[in-house]
């Protein structure tokens, strides 16, 4: 049995700059709506883990679910809110100062991952979730033998981890680049 985890493309949302809280908020909305960059190269390795999947999981977000149309799915699949990313926090709503995108995103993380969870799934609640998405993959494994899963590369860690625990064996090292396949065993 092989569960492979396959991390969206690259967004197609590529603003920068200098945000201020509220601003940085509609940048998380902006880029949970937007499909992936299809000039990003994609490893060969990713195409031939999808071409041999039995079954095929995507997240309901766009960028998960434009990369899944990018890999000319050929197995049956499902698009399922189980596997959809952790959710950003946005911290300072009311602030008026001003950081770069790519700090807000630090601050936002490094907060969530300490138990900031400002309108937002805890990262107690995502490990629980990542317990059950991690659950239904087992079982889909167990009836379609390879099972591949285009996600997130938040989401994808927590996954990781539990089919760890669950005694998967991790394939090679873990990679949560943009298009990276990352395959358990069992």
């Amino acid at each position: 049995m092989e569960i492979t985890l396959i991390r969206h493309g690259k967004s197609q949302w590529q603003q920068s700059g200098w945000l201020s809280p509220a601003k940085f908020a509609e940048w998380i909305k902006a880029y949970d709506l937007h499909g992936v960059s299809e000039d990003d190269g994609i490893p060969q390795m990713t195409f031939e883990k999808v071409k041999k999947a039995n079954y095929l999981v995507v997240s309901p977000l766009p960028r998960a679910v434009h990369s899944a149309n990018v890999l000319k799915l050929s197995c049956p699949f499902e698009v399922n809110h189980l596997f959809r990313e952790v959710e950003m926090p946005v911290p300072f709503i009311n602030l008026a100062f001003k950081l770069p995108v790519n700090v807000w995103l630090i601050i936002a993380r490094i907060l969530w991952l300490c138990g900031y969870a400002r309108n937002v799934e805890s990262y107690q609640e995502a490990k629980q979730r990542a317990k059950l998405a991690a659950g239904q993959l087992c079982k889909y494994a167990a009836q379609h033998g390879h099972v591949v899963v285009v996600g997130h590369g938040w989401f994808n860690r927590l996954l990781g981890n539990e089919l760890k625990q669950r005694q998967w064996t991790l394939e090679r090292d873990k990679s949560f680049r943009h298009w990276q396949a990352v395959t358990y065993k069992k």
